[in-house]
């Protein structure tokens, strides 16, 4: 018989951080229901772990609000282990969790996390108390994820899974990768990451590098590293953000399909024609480095009353004329030395 340990109040505090202070209020806070998990997810620590400490929904609810009332705790991500294989007893025991929340008076951040394999019902009635949805992918596709867990299968449990939460919650639905963990490429993960936002239109995919964890079946594996999760996040954002296509986006990896550790917007914009800011389009600002959407948007509204070839004009528009400059075309009536864009 399966050996749990329920958690006490003081164990709740302990491991949620309770001594570590005041947080930002936007911080949710990322704790497990069920510290136990029949699945042998490889780069899990919890993964066909029989012991551990699990809480009912109401000591975690209850523990919870107590955080959120002392200001420890902004939002909420909460997700858990499966233990005998009990899909949807997992999926009842998180609801049950969101419902409590909610009728005790909470209205922030909601984080829920959709089990692999669990029913449509069951999501559908989560969704009523959730902020956002999200299951992990994990992996680009099912020969990686055969790599890393031998009990999900990739498109019934997690695709169709996926294509439900847009159709559940559109826009509020998100998705995770473990960057390095099954040895894929970028360009494999690219492939995916794009098709998802295509189809499925999620609100946001995360990025999470494969750090080894000591006792499961990856704890040789090589950690991955940070920066490569951190330029996934910067691609991603050329994609979800500034309108990249697949096409122009799948230029930023190299005759391997890696990213490199560069800035993939200024890889992009090496070989484009410099930009007249008093001429170009939106989608034509946002290609330069060191202009956003912001400060894009901020030149298009000025540069009918103004000359937004001049630096100091483009600075106040936003513009990081540091990184800018070297793609910019700007015909000036007047000398202007280097140190004045910077």
């Amino acid at each position: 018989m399966q050996k749990i340990q329920r958690a006490t109040s003081s164990q709740f505090f302990d491991q949620t951080g309770r001594n570590e202070g005041k947080i930002h209020q936007c911080t949710p806070m990322r704790i497990l229901l069920e510290g136990t998990c029949s699945f042998d997810c490889a780069y899990c620590q919890i993964c066909t772990k029989k012991t551990g400490i699990s809480f009912t929904p109401e000591e975690l609810a209850h523990g919870f609000l107590e955080l959120h009332r002392q200001g420890k705790a902004g939002g909420l991500l909460l997700s858990t282990g499966i233990p005998r294989g009990d899909v949807d007893l997992g999926m009842e025991k998180l609801t049950e969790t969101a419902k409590i929340l909610r009728t005790s008076g909470y209205n922030g951040y909601l984080h829920l996390k959709v089990l692999p394999g669990s029913s449509r019902t069951d999501i559908v009635e989560m969704a009523k108390y959730a902020t956002r949805l999200s299951i992990n992918l994990e992996a680009p596709n099912s020969s990686y994820l055969s790599e890393l867990a031998s009990v999900k299968n990739y498109t019934s449990d997690l695709l169709t899974r996926h294509k439900w939460l847009a159709e559940i919650m559109p826009k509020k639905h998100s998705t995770q990768f473990v960057v390095g963990a099954a040895g894929e490429s970028d360009a494999d993960i690219f492939q995916t990451v794009m098709t998802s936002y295509e189809k499925y239109d999620p609100a946001r995919v995360y990025y999470s590098a494969f750090y080894a964890v000591t006792g499961t079946p990856l704890e040789n594996h090589e950690n991955t590293p940070l920066w490569r999760a951190n330029r996934w996040y910067q691609v991603d954002a050329l994609i979800r953000l500034y309108g990249y296509e697949r096409a122009e986006a799948s230029l930023a990896f190299d005759e391997n399909g890696m990213l490199t550790n560069t800035d993939p917007k200024i890889l992009l914009a090496k070989d484009l024609p410099a930009v007249d800011p008093a001429a170009a389009g939106y989608a034509e600002l946002l290609r330069v480095p060191g202009i956003g959407p912001v400060s894009a948007g901020n030149i298009l509204k000025i540069r009918e009353l103004h000359n937004v070839r001049e630096p100091e004009t483009l600075r106040e528009c936003g513009v990081i004329m540091k990184r800018a400059m070297p793609y910019l075309s700007l015909s000036r009536t007047r000398q202007t030395t280097f140190a004045s864009w910077c």
